[in-house]
């Protein structure tokens, strides 16, 4: 059967199609889930929930939409609420040379694990990585050449070949079965799945390759002792530079540079880190272009060595930077600026979570009855080792303050909703405040339940919503604002305590009501507003005694719904659980 024959037959919905196309197919997802880091035991799950999920929205994938794009995209969406397991890396090879590449192609950062894997091994080009990911031409083609960079020895591709071939011959245990609603106990197991034969061009692989050589293909100068001996210094100049830069930072943070101690004993993600590897990386290459070719081009490396600076930039220096030029009528960067902020305001505040851990002792002593006093807390800070004490005194400056929270800890270094807050909200495009909310209300959720009244809740839910529908998603920043937008829809509507929503005359509470009729007064598009309206016109028929619909609405449902409404397609959306009837 040609190809373009069972494509047709595979978006036409029909079932022996579609299973040929999992036997196709299906080994290439489980290999990326194993891939991206995870388990054997949690790739075969998350395959069979993705080819589930793109089972289920059949009806709503355009012809122009490439169904192996999709395929991808839909397995980096389970991906995005999947929980990497904390124990020691899982031996997948007998060889240990692929072990300790496979690992560390699993330690790469996500933007740019993702575009290298799908490149390397799954032989998509850049334009089909573009639409996987969200992202650009420029940013996927950087993506791959810096994983190449920060990877690079001489042997590194035909490494890649080999554990390629490793990776081909590792069992499968997706269960073609566990796709569709109902067990199907016709399908035979066919053992061996059969490894996808890819025909994608080396496109990927030529463009990333060509711009690494770009960079030490440099042609020779005149002078070149001279040429060379100033490259040298130029090189030390930016060392002498580089200490600088994060050292002032360092110091406004109250914090000093992490340990191996600190990276290994409590927290690999702080502050810093990350930039002084670049920079190191950065330096030892072009130490070896400087001695293979005699000169340096000083141009890209001023422009590498600004982006590692860029990267160190502080909160309270994004903020300056945004109340001097607001973007309260641009969308497109006030969410580059939001997610950019969050990602460098995570990593502070886990490095702030470092020194509170090791203070542990000194925490304790001050908890009394169970609870901890934060205002005697501070008030005692200058008793406290330096350590501590910078710390506390350098959070300010972010907009991180030291706060007892709920089912958190005893104290934890959070956010704070203030002034601050209010002028970052209004200096930023209106749809975007979604992103401030999670930051300044925290805990969302209590589990089971709310941790905030309902009405409160709700308000919350929609700004969370109004964003998610105004960012690009695929991200961690989205992917955790995603969840936290599914987890609070599923207990607003019940949730873990189903029963909590109905009075003790069986009929659903006023509270309810009310607020469940506020979701659907949600302007046009919103998903939660449309899944509201199924439940309660359902409600209204039983006299407010019960839904069908909200008995099978899944915690997952409305990420559905909210990736439908994205492409202008939520009157597609059905329950997953519909599916199976």
């Amino acid at each position: 059967m040609e190809e373009s024959e069972l494509m047709q037959k595979v978006r036409a919905g029909e079932k022996d199609a579609f299973e040929k196309w999992m036997d196709i197919y299906s080994g290439d997802i489980e290999r990326f889930v194993i891939q991206y880091g995870c388990t054997l035991k949690q790739a075969a799950d998350l395959a069979e929930e993705t080819f589930r999920n793109l089972h289920n929205q059949l009806d709503s994938i355009s012809n122009e939409e490439s169904l192996v794009c999709t395929l991808y995209k839909k397995a980096l969406k389970s991906l995005a609420f999947v929980q990497q397991t904390d124990a020691p890396n899982e031996t997948l090879f007998p060889f240990e040379e692929d072990q300790e590449l496979h690992d560390q192609i699993g330690n790469l950062e996500m933007e740019y694990k993702i575009p290298f894997i799908l490149s390397q091994f799954h032989k998509l080009d850049d334009s089909e990585i573009v639409k996987i990911t969200d992202t650009s031409l420029e940013t996927v083609e950087q993506a791959i050449t810096v994983a190449f960079r920060d990877m690079g020895d001489a042997q590194l591709k035909k490494r890649l070949e080999f554990l390629n071939k490793s990776y081909g011959r590792m069992k499968s245990s997706f269960r073609k079965e566990q796709v569709f609603a109902k067990s199907q106990k016709e399908l035979l197991a066919t053992g061996k799945l059969k490894q996808s034969i890819s025909k994608k061009p080396m496109i990927s692989w030529i463009a990333g390759t060509l711009i690494l050589l770009s960079l030490i293909l440099v042609p020779v100068v005149t002078s070149e002792e001279y040429k060379m001996a100033s490259d040298e210094k130029y090189l030390e100049q930016l060392g002498a530079s580089f200490e600088k830069e994060i050292g002032y930072r360092y110091t406004e943070l109250g914090l000093k540079e992490s340990t191996e101690e600190d990276i290994l004993d409590f927290n690999p993600n702080q502050y810093g880190k990350q930039q002084r590897e670049d920079f190191e990386s950065m330096v030892r290459r072009y130490e070896k272009v400087l001695t293979k070719t005699g000169t340096l081009n000083k141009k890209r490396i001023k422009k590498d060595y600004q982006a590692i600076i860029k990267s160190l930039e502080l909160p309270s220096e994004m903020t300056a930077q945004l109340f001097k030029n607001p973007l309260t009528d641009d969308v497109k960067k006030s969410d580059e600026f939001m997610k950019r902020y969050l990602k460098q305001f995570t990593v502070i505040q886990q490095s702030y979570y470092t020194v509170l851990f090791k203070s542990s002792k000194i925490i304790e002593d001050e908890i009394v009855d169970g609870e901890l006093d934060i205002d005697k807390f501070m008030e005692k800070k200058d008793t406290y080792p330096e350590e501590l004490q910078l710390a506390l005194n350098g959070m300010s400056k972010q907009n991180i303050y030291p706060e007892s929270v709920t089912n958190w800890g005893a104290i934890v270094p959070v956010f704070q909703k203030n002034k601050l807050g209010a002028k970052i909200r209004s200096s930023i495009h209106p749809d975007l405040g979604g992103f401030l909310t999670v930051m300044e209300v925290v805990p969302l959720l209590t589990y089971p339940g709310l941790a905030h009244s309902l009405a409160d809740s709700i308000d919350y839910l929609l700004e969370i919503e109004k964003t998610l529908l105004a960012t690009t998603l695929n991200d961690e920043a989205t992917n955790h604002l995603s969840w936290t937008y599914s987890e609070l829809f599923h207990e607003i509507s019940g949730g873990a305590d189903p029963d909590n929503i109905f009075g003790t005359d069986g009929v659903v509470k006023d509270e309810f009501r009310e607020g469940w009729k506020r979701i659907t007064s949600a302007k046009e598009g919103s998903p939660t507003a449309f899944i509201m309206q199924i439940i309660i016109s359902e409600m209204e028929a039983t006299d407010w005694t019960g839904s069908k619909s909200l008995k099978r609405l899944g915690v997952y449902d409305v990420q559905q719904a909210l990736e439908l409404a994205k492409i202008g397609k939520l009157e597609t959306f059905s329950l997953s659980s519909d599916y199976a009837n």
